[in-house]
């Protein structure tokens, strides 16, 4: 068929949407005794520039960030180990969320990478990873809600800064890149690994509304649809506006640098666009760690004991 399932006829698309929502149901809890998560934020930056140069959709994105998690929260893997690992979660999740011609080919993301990877230690790799999970890999992600929810992201009543929507057709694109900026920042922070993927689309879908100044910030009709009202969204919200602040602080500090240096160019490069939204800074493609006791330190991953439980995993 030539559109997605949201574009399908109501009922239907309702019964997608269901059945995602009783599917993260079932996601466990990750333990977040991984001793691998100090490189984490480096290799989902990696995954999203590569998944940006080979123009692989935001499903296998997430995806891919998904089966690393989970398979780095349940076993033990060596650091010489984690290239091919995010290189096989990368290809295993493009196989599942995208057409054959669009998946990237081994070879050729090694002759890009220069990474001197076997290919029969990479099918190993793989099998491993499949088995892990039986082959069931059809996680439900964040991104996996996005559409959706996205078809109500603005109501017929929404209000900018008090006023009237003007143009309601810039104002969704503006909606949808603010959305798009803070999944980006949901994948990038292992704060988010205790909400349920559709809790985390919804509070980002919300975030974006507070950025823009649009009001309500969450509409009865988003409640309906979402299943989830302003209460359940309010934890993970907060942390997604954190960064934001943190993003933005960052961003004030770089043009406070160049400005003292003369280099206006970096500002022109990453300034704040109209939506109010920044850009993700990617840390460097080689870390280095401080020393052996932060490289070995676990971060646990503990559902805070007050009343939004509901929008926690398991």
């Amino acid at each position: 068929m030539d559109c997605e399932w949201w574009d399908w006829n109501n009922d239907l698309a309702k019964d997608i949407h269901d059945t995602l929502k009783s599917r993260e149901n079932l996601l466990l809890r990750l333990k977040g005794g991984s001793k691998l998560m100090y490189w984490r934020r480096y290799l989902v930056d990696w995954l999203a520039l590569t998944c940006q140069k080979y123009r692989l959709n935001s499903n296998a994105q997430h995806l891919a960030v998904c089966l690393y998690d989970r398979y780095t929260d349940k076993y033990e893997i060596a650091v010489d180990e984690l290239q091919m690992l995010v290189l096989c979660c990368l290809l295993v999740a493009s196989k599942f969320e995208e057409r054959e011609e669009k998946i990237p080919k081994f070879k050729v993301l090694l002759d890009h990478l220069q990474w001197s990877l076997n290919a029969s230690e990479y099918l190993n790799m793989e099998i491993k990873l499949l088995s892990a999970f039986e082959w069931h890999i059809g996680f439900p992600t964040a991104s996996h809600f996005k559409e959706y929810y996205m078809q109500y992201a603005l109501g017929a009543r929404d209000l900018h800064a008090g006023r009237q929507l003007v143009n309601r057709e810039q104002a969704y694109v503006y909606l949808e890149k603010n959305v798009n900026y803070f999944l980006e920042v949901s994948l990038q922070d292992q704060a988010f690994l205790v909400f349920k993927p559709s809790l985390v689309m919804s509070s980002c879908l919300a975030a974006a509304r507070i950025c823009l100044h649009i009001s309500p910030t969450w509409t009865v009709d988003l409640q309906q649809v979402t299943m989830f009202s302003w209460n359940h969204l309010v934890p993970c919200i907060e942390v997604l506006l954190r960064l934001h602040d943190d993003d933005r602080k960052a961003m004030q500090n770089n043009f406070k640098n160049s400005t003292s240096t003369g280099n206006l160019g970096v500002h022109s490069q990453h300034e704040l666009d109209s939506t109010g939204s920044t850009p993700v800074a990617s840390p460097g493609p080689h870390p280095t760690f401080p020393n052996e006791m932060h490289r070995n330190a676990t971060i646990p991953l503990i559902v805070p004991p007050h009343r939004y439980n509901r929008g926690y995993l398991v």
